[in-house]
């Protein structure tokens, strides 16, 4: 992982999202049309791009990278779930507000960017790893994440909300990844090519998102800031600090930190609405962030390297 390396594709990746913001400046997209692509990008794409990707060779030492990434990625969603519960009510004293605060600081961007940019670097392996963090991170959010906002006791039947193509496309490419199954090759062909429109258009998706938003307005608000700032920078740099300490591959360390430096979550917004929060103050956490990650992102990369 070079540092020329690293910063071409980086480079890469936010001229997709530049193009995502000129289209929606000059009204290429419209607001359903964005909502149509989202859905495109994480039911059939970005799912077909995981698949495609985990079609790989059997080997024990990807199984024992997956169960150190597993480890770590649970350590880290654990901890920062218990965190942000300690943290909010000092940064708001609205409920709805902190509910949303304490989702906003768990939860990154995977899709739209946590794969896309693990691809760019890493090709298939990275893709194979950081769906072990995906995976780990759906099952926080319909658990850990639900309650956040419904403070209700958990029921079992709640686990039904982790049935998404995302999780499924997971549990089926690693089935086929023990199990030595492989996909033929027209299939695979089709497959590969659907699923690789998946990073631009997730990219140009964040784009288009941060073209609605007034950054003036969005950069004075204070709540978004203290939260972005602990989101992108402090806990990313916590958990890299014991992330030195821990005997796995830089690549391993990378992934993780991609992930968990990553913006806040795209839909978290939606998932504040629905479930009682306050979607304005995740809307201008997932703006501030996003920018936040094409600076910070690289610079931890860096400090593994």
């Amino acid at each position: 992982m070079s540092y020329s390396k690293i910063i071409s594709e980086i480079l890469i990746l936010i001229i997709y999202v530049i193009i995502g913001f000129y289209a929606k400046k000059r009204n290429f997209f419209t607001d359903a049309g964005i909502q149509d692509i989202s859905k495109i990008v994480v039911n059939i794409a970005m799912p077909l791009l995981v698949i495609s990707a985990i079609n790989i060779e059997y080997k024990v030492a990807y199984v024992h990278n997956m169960i150190a990434i597993a480890l770590c990625s649970f350590l880290y969603l654990s901890s920062v779930s218990l965190f942000s519960a300690k943290l909010a009510p000092y940064i708001t004293k609205k409920t709805d507000h902190a509910k949303s605060i304490r989702y906003a600081m768990t939860f990154g961007n995977t899709v739209f960017l946590g794969y896309p940019m693990s691809y760019a670097l890493f090709g298939e392996l990275g893709m194979l790893y950081t769906s072990v963090y995906v995976a780990m991170q759906n099952i926080f959010q319909w658990t850990v994440g639900v309650h956040i906002f419904k403070q209700e006791k958990f029921e079992l039947k709640s686990l039904k909300r982790l049935l998404n193509p995302g999780l499924i496309a997971i549990c089926l490419g690693m089935a086929m990844f023990f199990l030595g199954i492989k996909t033929p090759a027209y299939l695979q062909r089709v497959i590969k090519g659907v699923g690789a429109i998946s990073v631009p258009l997730a990219l140009m998706v964040i784009g288009a998102t941060l073209a609605e938003y007034e950054l003036k307005e969005i950069l004075r608000d204070r709540e978004a800031q203290v939260v972005s700032i602990i989101k992108s920078v402090v806990f990313p740099t916590l958990f890299l600090t014991v992330l030195l300490f821990i005997p796995i591959a830089p690549m391993l360390k990378a992934i993780l930190i991609i992930q968990t430096a990553a913006p806040v979550q795209a839909s978290a917004a939606l998932f504040a609405k629905n479930f009682g929060g306050e979607s304005g103050i995740v809307a201008k956490c997932v703006a501030i962030t996003t920018l936040l990650c094409t600076l910070t992102i690289p610079l931890f990369l860096m400090l593994i390297r």
